[in-house]
C-alpha cells in the first residue's frame, strides 16, 4: 500500500485531518521536560519525553506527526540521536511519520537524502547494505533546484512507496517574493502546481490520490481554490495555522472528496501553553483538548459549505 493510501485510510479510521507537529522548543516546554544538565544524554533524553509525550497524548485522535528536523538538528548528535529514536516510537504506535526538512540538493546529494530518509538503506559497491534509523513515511522537499534535484527522490519515494509534499506556495509572509513572481503569464507556485500534479500521475493509488503531495499554507487560503483545480490528485499539507496566522476556519476549501485531500499539520497551537508550571497530566490533558478542538472546527467548517 502506498503513503497516499495509508493516509487515506489512517484519516477515515480516526475521523482526522489534524497532523501533530513535533517541534521541540525547550524554551516553550513546560519546566518538567526541560533537561536535568548540558550534557549530550540529558538532552537527547529530554527530546525523547517530549516526543513521546505529545504521541501518546494525541495517537488515536491523528492519523500522523510531522517531526521538524531543524529543531532536533540543532542539537547536533544529541539531537539526530533523539530524532531517529522519536521516529521509532512514533511508528510503533501505528502512527505515520512525516519528516519536515525540505531537502533539496544536486542529483547525487538527493540521492543520498533520499536513501536516508525514504529507502532507509544504502548499498555500498562491495555488496553491504547499511541501514537508515532516519527512514520515515514521508518528507518534504524544496523544488527550487530543479528537476535534476528531484528526481532521486521522485524514483525513490515510488520505488519504496513513500511519500513528497513538495514546496508549492508556503505559509510564511515572504513566499511571495518568489513564489507569486510572474513568469509566462501566471505565478512560480502555479508552475509548481502543474509540475507536482505531472510527477504524480505514476503513483496515483486506490484512494485516487498520488503520493507526490504539495505544501499550501494555511495563511493564503484564497489561492487553495486554483491549487487544487491544478492538482487534483494531490494531497495537500497545508501549514501555518495558529501562530503563522493561518485559520482552521478557512482550510476546507483545500480539503475535498470526504475530508481526505489535505492533512493539517499544528505545532506550538498544540503542544505549547503560557503556563509553563503545568504538571505532566494536565499537560497531557491540554494537548488532546486541543487538537479535538481543531478536529471538530475543521468537521463543523466543511459541513456547513
Amino acid at each position: 500500500m502506498n503513503f497516499a493510501d495509508k493516509l487515506v485510510e489512517q484519516q477515515t479510521t480516526k475521523n482526522s485531518s489534524i497532523v501533530v507537529g513535533i517541534d521541540p522548543n525547550f524554551d516553550l516546554m513546560p519546566a518538567f521536560l526541560q533537561p536535568d544538565d548540558r550534557h549530550l544524554q540529558s538532552v537527547t533524553n529530554a527530546l525523547i519525553d517530549f516526543s513521546k509525550i505529545a504521541i501518546d497524548s494525541v495517537q488515536d485522535l491523528v492519523p500522523a506527526v510531522k517531526f521538524q528536523s531543524a529543531y532536533f538538528e540543532q542539537f547536533g548528535s544529541a539531537g539526530i540521536a533523539a530524532l531517529a529514536r522519536s521516529i521509532a516510537y512514533a511508528k510503533n504506535q501505528k502512527l505515520l511519520v512525516i519528516l519536515d526538512a525540505k531537502r533539496g540538493d544536486i542529483g547525487s546529494t538527493s540521492l543520498a537524502y533520499a536513501r536516508s530518509y525514504l529507502a532507509g538503506k544504502t548499498q555500498l559497491k562491495n555488496g553491504l547494505t547499511v541501514d537508515s534509523d532516519l527512514e520515515v513515511d514521508c518528507m518534504t522537499i524544496n523544488p527550487f533546484l530543479g528537476e535534476d534535484s528531484l528526481a532521486p527522490f521522485l524514483e525513490v519515494a515510488n520505488r519504496y512507496e513513500k511519500g513528497l509534499f513538495i514546496l508549492v506556495k508556503t505559509s510564511n509572509p515572504g513566499s511571495q517574493m518568489i513564489q507569486d513572481r510572474i513568469v509566462n503569464g501566471k505565478k512560480i507556485s502555479y508552475h509548481l502546481a502543474d509540475l507536482v500534479n505531472e510527477w504524480g500521475k505514476d503513483s496515483i493509488g486506490e484512494s485516487g490520490y498520488s503520493c507526490i503531495g504539495a505544501v499550501v499554507g494555511a495563511t493564503f487560503a484564497e489561492e487553495a481554490k486554483q491549487l487544487r483545480e491544478l492538482m487534483p490528485k494531490a494531497i495537500f499539507l497545508v501549514p501555518g495555522v495558529g501562530s503563522q496566522g493561518g485559520k482552521i476556519e478557512n482550510i476546507s476549501r483545500e480539503i475535498n472528496d470526504g475530508n481526505h485531500g489535505a492533512i493539517v499539520p499544528i505545532s506550538r497551537g498544540i503542544t505549547y501553553f503560557s503556563d509553563l508550571g503545568m504538571s505532566l497530566l494536565d499537560y497531557q490533558s491540554a494537548m488532546r483538548t486541543r487538537v479535538q478542538h481543531f478536529i471538530e472546527v475543521l468537521k463543523q467548517d466543511k459541513d456547513s459549505k
